[in-house]
């Protein structure tokens, strides 16, 4: 592989007459340079970037005869497969707005998801491990499964169901059978229409990407193709992507970390997307060997899996030289391990935030290791398009005093905030969350503490937000809360994020029994474990009194003092799974 020097400048050279545009738009244009190269590797079949645009095209021709119109909103549950690809391509050629949802959901979180996004047609797979999609969304709104108009998604018109084994479902519209109803020259007739009434649409919303917020639901960011295309350009000048760069993304692709970094970013250089869609770490360095694998994204968990499988067998992963790893603190040992042990030459790690299109803070793959262990990174590079007034980048961050709102000096802690073209403009349908987030000057508050240093890295301090981290997922304390609180026998429920070196964070919970009541942590353990994801199940629970909790003096708990308290007492404190 070039030094990252050479190929950074031979991608600028290459991309300095492009402009910000939709991402299909930019995905029509790569396929006239890289036809014939492979760009989705799967598990049991590959597509080129010439396939790929022809399903895609052939879905969004199948979308509008089934009724899709411009703007309609399609959410998309889906594991790491193909199809979610096909159909995120598609959905955009048709002028829709998709919804990437996190396939590891629950019934009624999938239910708040799809009814506070307005969705109108839903692209599902049919079945994923214990998952089953088409039963959980027949319980949902059966009368979608009857051409009827649904109760709970007035909305929704009608599910589209992939099955890898080919099963039908009864009231639903089969995935291929929708792309092979358009013959090939009813597709280049649609795509003759579609490029002669193709206005500039980058500014418009092409995902609502849903966030845990402060509160107990859960957030739409409203995502437009110029946030995703500026990210995708700054990830790729800052990593130096190469032209045909090998990327496994065992990361989910509905999250913007996979979807933006990967996908979006790798189509620039006619590179390949390498699949796995349930990541288990033997059998995705196997995929690495095979493949010849270059480059990973991943968070720390994964990271680490793979270390220790790759020192318990050994396998030839000699092609991979680098590594995209963020999404919580990883220890200084397991970077140097990954460096030594693995033979990972360029090394960084980030930070982002959907509402600011992925990792838009990146350490430089040729730092010390120091700088990752102290560091999130600096502004990725804003490239021939970056804005003059913020020093040629396409977004800037700031740390400001918490009590004054002043904008601090290098190296004072505050809250991180930032501006710019990649910062959304709000969340769909909540106005008032959209105001509190972002201010009248256009800046985002992150909610995050940090430091900025005179070389502009910024390190993290810790959190305003009481917000956690599992993994790269987001959790929102009420939401749990709100779900302990709805057993009988509890009458209060507080939850915190604390530390574990696997995973960042892990929940605990703290319960007050309601007077005279006794109940077991297994007890709890199962009644909430039918309601949430398993990412936010917590880890421990504790039963204390109404007097123990420690309360201010306006009678309001103190979630610094449990932390506090379970920092205390962590050699003895016992997880519940």
């Amino acid at each position: 592989m070039e030094s990252i020097e050479i190929r950074r400048t031979k991608f600028e050279e290459r991309s300095k007459n492009w402009n910000p545009e939709p991402i299909q738009n930019l995905f029509f244009r790569m396929t006239e340079t890289y036809k014939e190269n492979v760009y989705i590797i799967g598990e049991e079949q590959s597509w080129t970037y010439n396939e790929t645009k022809n399903l895609s095209i052939k879905l969004a021709a199948g979308l509008m005869d089934l009724g899709v119109r411009r703007g309609d909103h399609i959410a998309l549950i889906f594991p790491n497969y193909p199809e979610f690809i096909f159909s995120k391509l598609g959905s955009a050629i048709a002028g829709c707005i998709t919804v990437p949802l996190n396939y590891r959901l629950k019934k009624e979180e999938l239910s708040y998801l799809i009814s506070q996004s307005d969705s109108s047609y839903i692209i599902t797979l049919d079945r994923w491990n214990q998952f089953d999609y088409v039963s959980i969304l027949k319980e949902l709104c059966p009368e979608v499964f009857e051409g009827k108009q649904s109760s709970t998604f007035p909305n929704l018109k009608r599910i589209i169901v992939f099955s890898p084994e080919g099963k039908t479902y009864e009231g639903t519209t089969d995935f291929y059978e929708l792309i092979h109803s358009i013959a090939d020259n009813q597709s280049n007739e649609f795509l003759v229409r579609y490029e002669k009434d193709s206005n500039d649409h980058v500014l418009d919303v092409t995902d609502i990407m849903y966030t845990s917020g402060t509160t107990s639901l859960p957030k739409g960011v409203l995502v437009t193709h110029d946030m995703i295309w500026r990210s995708a350009l700054g990830t790729s000048i800052s990593r130096g992507y190469q032209e045909g760069r090998r990327i496994f993304v065992p990361i989910p692709f509905y999250h913007c970390f996979g979807y933006i970094v990967g996908l979006v970013a790798v189509s620039m250089v006619g590179g390949c997307i390498i699949i796995q869609h349930d990541f288990e770490e033997y059998k995705a360095l196997s995929i690495i060997e095979k493949h010849r694998v270059e480059d990973i994204l991943c968070v720390p968990t994964i990271g680490l899996r793979l270390l220790n499988a790759y020192r318990l067998k050994e396998y030839d992963i000699s092609s991979l030289k680098s590594m995209y790893c963020a999404g919580s603190e990883v220890p200084a040992h397991i970077w140097k391990s990954l460096k030594e042990d693995m033979g990972i030459e360029e090394l960084n790690t980030g930070y982002g935030m959907t509402e600011i299109a992925a990792g838009v803070l990146q350490t430089d793959p040729t730092d010390e290791l120091y700088y990752l262990n102290q560091y999130v990174g600096r502004p990725i590079p804003g490239g021939h398009v970056g804005l003059k007034e913020l020093n040629g980048k396409n977004i800037e961050f700031k740390v400001t005093d918490l009590d004054t709102g002043e904008i601090l000096s290098f190296g004072k802690e505050g809250e991180l905030i930032c501006r710019g073209p990649m910062v959304t403009k709000g969340y769909y349908n909540k106005p008032e969350e959209t105001l509190k987030t972002i201010d009248s000057d256009g800046w985002l508050h992150t909610g995050d503490l940090g430091v900025i240093d005179e070389n502009g890295y910024i390190s993290l301090t810790g959190r305003i937000k009481e917000i956690y981290r599992i993994g790269a997922e987001n959790v929102a304390p009420k939401e749990i809360e709100d779900i302990i609180t709805s057993h009988p026998k509890v009458n209060q429920a507080y939850v915190i994020g604390v530390p574990c070196p696997l995973m960042g964070e892990v929940g605990m919970a703290w319960i007050v029994l309601e007077q005279g009541e006794s109940a077991t942590k297994e007890e709890m353990l199962s009644y909430v474990s039918d309601k949430l994801a398993r990412f936010k199940i917590p880890k421990y629970i504790r039963f204390v009194t109404q007097e123990e909790l420690p309360i201010n003096g306006t009678g309001k708990i103190q979630k610094f003092k449990l932390k506090e308290w379970y920092l205390d007492e962590k050699e003895t404190i016992k997880s519940v799974f």
